[in-house]
This record gives C-alpha cells, structure tokens and sequence, in this order.
C-alpha cells in the first residue's frame, strides 16, 4: 500500500469504481492526501494503459482484474478485504415503482433466481458468458466464475457513507433520507 501513496490511479470520475478506489485506499490507511487519480473512463483504455506501463494503477472490475493479472499486473487490493464498501446496487425510479410495482417485484425475484443458479454452479454459464464477451477469450479456461450476493439493501450506515462522499464531490446538494431511498420490501422472500 505504501508504493500507491501518490500514485495516480486509473479510475472514472464520479462512478463507483472512484468511491470504491478512495474508500479502499483510505482502509489501508492512506490520507486524502496520499490518494491521487486520474480519470480514465474507458475499462479497456484502462487495461490497455496499466498494461503498456503507461498507468501505474487501476482499478479494473471482474473479469478484467483476472485478465489484467494473468498479463502481468500485481493484485494489490481487491474488495473483498473491505467488504463493507462493495457491494451492488439496483435502483428504481420512484415514477416506475409507483406505476409498476408487481413487474419491480418480478425483476427482482427474477434476479435473485439467476443469483442462485449461478451461486449452484457458475460453470455451466462459462459458455455463454464468452460468447457474450463478458469472459476475455484468454480467461475461458481459467476463470472461475464467482458467487453473487443474494437479495438484501443497504444499511443505514453504507447509505450514510455514499451520501457523504457524494455531497463531498459535488454530486448531491441535499440529503435523501434512507427510509425515502431504501425499501426492502420489493425484495424476494
């Protein structure tokens, strides 16, 4: 961690990825200070320019993290030491809940049914997901394809934190109340 203090780090502006990059770095004990960026938004600008040498750090999603790393690129930190920063997140508009709550509640049972299967076996989907070029032709044989978490929301505290830090950027001018953003019961039982 002490060989990223100063180093600009590949990332995108204004997305999870740069919330995820200072909440991480500043775990691991690095200051504000200490934690340089530099936006790159483009996934594959960002792999292509951490592989040439010419960026010295990114932050790169599955599977491109594995790809990065069987070409050479060192896994410093990954989002499973702070699990309480990562995490997926599906938003409704307020306008859709309201018109369509019986199809939210089928997308995301849908979903959850999806999670369990790959969650059962993620290698029957290898297949498709190089066939839709989510797995690097590279990768095919070595890619494990991982777990995903089942249905849940956020707590109040990981929603308090991603309000602050989006205040802290600029991002928002008010607060949103949890319970106003928040609603678990549109969740599968």
């Amino acid at each position: 961690m002490a060989e990223l203090k100063g180093v600009e780090v590949g990332i995108s502006n204004a997305t999870v990825i740069e919330y995820l990059n200072e909440r991480l770095l500043k775990a691991e004990g690095l200051t504000a200070e200490e934690i340089k960026t530099i936006a790159v938004p483009s996934l594959s600008d960002r792999l292509s320019l951490l592989n040439s040498g010419q960026l010295k750090a990114g932050v790169l999603p599955d599977p491109l993290a594995s790809l990065a790393m069987a070409q050479g690129a060192i896994d410093v930190l990954d989002d499973t030491r702070h699990p309480e920063y990562s995490y997926s997140t599906i938003s409704f508009r307020k306008a859709v809940i309201d018109e369509h709550p019986e199809a939210v509640r089928g997308f995301l049972a849908a979903i959850e049914e999806a999670v369990n299967e790959i969650n059962r076996d993620g290698s029957q989907f290898k297949t498709l997901l190089g066939e839709q070029n989510v797995i690097p032709q590279p990768l095919m044989e070595s890619f494990v394809v991982p777990g995903f978490v089942t249905a849940g929301v956020p707590s109040e505290e990981q929603y308090a934190d991603v309000l602050a830090w989006a205040r802290e950027k600029g991002l928002l001018d008010t607060d949103v109340p949890y319970s106003e953003t928040v609603n678990p019961s549109f969740l599968p039982e």
